[in-house]
């Protein structure tokens, strides 16, 4: 993996050599095994390696193709390279010795645009046509690298993160208010906005083209809702889906060094991690597999339905594959600091994290995999909109439809296998299809509304604005959010609400590529396809995976109802850094702008009246894991982004 940056000097005049070395010093860290530039007539386009895979000893970026006619910086890792090589007409022996970026420039030599009709991966991408005087960046569809961009009217410039950016004169660093609102209000990022003002990010599956000093997008891809495959038998549908995962699956453990798996006790990571595994051991390598828990001993109160120590599951896992070396990473026994971790992992990403109460634990696994000196770490982020998902709106999609006979044998069999009153169930199997106007209503008799100021820590007088609340409307994510009835819809609004791009990038700091099957888009794309007639099936949730993986995840995960609780002690550590935490929020407190968006004096008390218990109640968990780590998470960001004295 790469990361990438770049300036066009719209008036022809020449690039400043010392913003561009700045910008590749900043970037330096995230691809420490190479870096190179390349300047001609106003342009200067750069990139950092840290090579994961055999090809990347091949990479020679930027790249100017044969003809000249394009140059390219590519961040990523294709997933469909002998396709792509069988598209150009290139032999196998040929293609063997080509790094990713290589076939990327023959692919936009011979398509432009186009060329991201043609590739699979996780990549951010960035062509410049010296001959028509043209720039086009693009990002693959699920997001998986970042790609920042900022104009004005004498350049244009690009980079993997915005910290880059700011080394060129004349960018400002300013933070972005409405953006930050999002945050605060829980809202999913939507629209090109970065947290810094005028620095705009490339969406996750947009075309971004320069030509005539004038910026221009589209999306070039779309995940389709109305798409439903339909093939004859049930079993039709198994070999299809275990076609997709296992490519999946082989894709992302290309690497050319020691490969580990993120492993919980749910069916994605447990997924992930065994079909790796059976993958490695045809060629004898190994997997090491890395379980975050509670620290040893731990008994403290989960929410219901939840258990806190996932290890139980993970060994289960472990214990059948010979190849799978398997540790707990029990960081909550260690001495972390939230402030400190939360910082860092601010100035790495130039971002902030929508799970600030997650970071102590992520990056205790981030520091075992480099320890162990792997190049690779599998996750499962969004297997649950992909390889996972549980049926539940077929309920809704079936009432809908008038199917009663089948609505009604499905909500027996599932009240049956999930101990659900029947009342709850024709509930939510309504619910969905209620008119709007009569859902806000009944949800506000229910007291459905949930305060925004009870798990935010967004000062009150910022709730009656006319600007937050068209922010809110058009995100169609408020708070009297409505249960959906098509599964499918649901789904991809989900998905085309996340960007992991800087998450994924943030790994790069500890040598590691974060790749993730379920962010697969053939995979996903044939997972959205799917009835929910396969995901939902006698009651049984995730039918299409709990077939597939039956004879090989064991019953610890199979079989357990509840969900597990990711750093279930998370208050534990909280609390021993409790007179930290006070003088960071005083000083914090001191900007202006942390006090003008955020309720500090309700943080303050929050961090003063610490509770002795209740740590499994919903009002606990919203103040303090919600509204107190994500205040504390969002003053940080506000005073990295403007400084400590403005």
């Amino acid at each position: 993996m790469s990361a990438i940056a770049g300036i066009i000097r719209l008036d022809r005049q020449p690039v400043d050599r010392a913003a561009l070395d700045r910008m590749q010093a900043v970037l330096e860290p995230y691809g420490p095994d190479a870096q190179h530039q390349w300047r001609h007539e106003g342009v200067g386009l750069m990139r950092t390696l840290l090579r994961i895979t055999p090809e990347d000893s091949f990479d020679q970026q930027p790249l100017v193709t044969t003809d000249a006619a394009c140059v390219l910086v590519f961040d990523g890792r294709l997933d469909n390279r002998e396709e792509l090589a069988e598209e150009l007409g290139l032999p196998h022996a040929a293609s063997a010795h080509l790094a990713d970026s290589e076939l990327v420039g023959l692919a936009c030599q011979r398509w432009d645009t186009q060329a991201v009709d043609h590739i699979y991966g996780a990549y951010a991408l960035t062509v410049w046509q010296p001959l028509r005087q043209r720039l086009w960046l693009a990002r693959d569809p699920l997001g998986q690298r970042p790609l920042f961009w900022h104009r004005q009217d004498r350049f244009f410039a690009f980079a993997s993160l915005p910290k880059a950016l700011f080394c060129v004169p004349g960018v400002p660093r300013e933070l972005c208010e409405a953006r930050m609102l999002d945050y605060l209000a829980l809202l999913p990022q939507k629209g090109p906005e970065s947290y810094f003002k005028d620095v705009f990010r490339v969406e996750p599956g947009q075309l971004l083209i320069l030509e005539g000093g004038q910026v221009s997008g589209r999306r070039y891809h779309h995940f389709d809702a109305l798409c439903e495959l339909k093939l004859p038998h049930d079993s039709d549908y198994l070999e299809a889906f275990q076609g997709h995962l296992q490519r999946a699956i082989a894709n992302c453990v290309r690497s050319s060094g020691p490969i580990a798996a993120q492993l919980s006790s749910g069916f994605d990571s447990s997924t992930v991690t065994a079909l790796a595994a059976r993958q490695l051991s045809q060629c004898d390598q190994r997997l090491n597999a890395f379980t975050s828990a509670p620290r040893e001993g731990f008994d403290g109160p989960v929410p219901k339905g939840r258990h806190g120590d996932e290890s139980a599951g993970a060994k289960a896992l472990a214990a059948r594959f010979p190849n799978i070396d398997h540790e707990v990473v029990r960081s909550g026994a260690g001495d972390a600091s939230f402030a400190d971790e939360q910082l860092a992992g601010i100035e790495a990403a130039d971002s902030i994290t929508q799970a600030p109460g997650n970071i102590i634990w992520l990056n205790a696994i981030y520091r075992r995999a480099q320890a162990h000196g792997c190049k690779v770490l599998l996750a499962g982020q969004l297997g649950n909109m992909s390889i996972s998902y549980t049926g539940e709106t077929y309920l809704a999609a079936l009432f809908r439809r008038g199917c009663w006979r089948s609505w009604w044998r499905e909500l027996c069999a599932y009240r049956v296998t999930h101990r659900r009153s029947r009342l709850a169930l024709i509930g939510k199997s309504i619910v969905p299809s209620l008119p709007r106007s009569l859902w806000r209503w009944l949800a506000s008799r229910l007291n459905r509304y949930a305060s925004l100021t009870d798990y935010s820590a967004i000062r009150a007088d910022w709730l009656g604005r006319d600007e937050l609340a068209e922010r809110v409307r058009r995100s169609g994510w408020d708070l009297s959010y409505q249960p959906w009835h098509d599964g499918r819809k649901m789904r991809i609004a989900v998905i085309e609400r996340v960007d992991l791009g800087e998450y994924f990038l943030n790994a790069n700091l500890y040598g590691l590529e974060l790749r993730d099957p379920t962010c697969d888009l053939r995979l996903m794309e044939f997972c959205l396809s799917v009835p929910d007639s396969q995901y939902l099936r006698n009651g049984e949730t995730r039918w299409l995976l709990r077939r597939m993986m039956a004879d090989i995840l064991p019953a610890e995960i199979t079989a357990v109802t509840s969900k597990g609780y990711q750093g279930a002690d998370w208050y534990e550590g909280i609390a021993r850094e409790l007179p930290r935490l006070r003088e960071e929020l005083q000083q914090l407190a001191k900007h202006p702008r942390v006090a003008q968006m955020l309720d500090v004096e309700g943080l303050r008390e929050l961090l003063d009246n610490w509770p002795e218990s209740g740590w499994e109640k919903a009002s606990v968990i919203n103040s303090h894991r919600l509204k107190l780590l994500r205040g504390m998470a969002a003053a940080q960001y506000i005073r990295y982004v403007e400084g400590s004295n403005r």
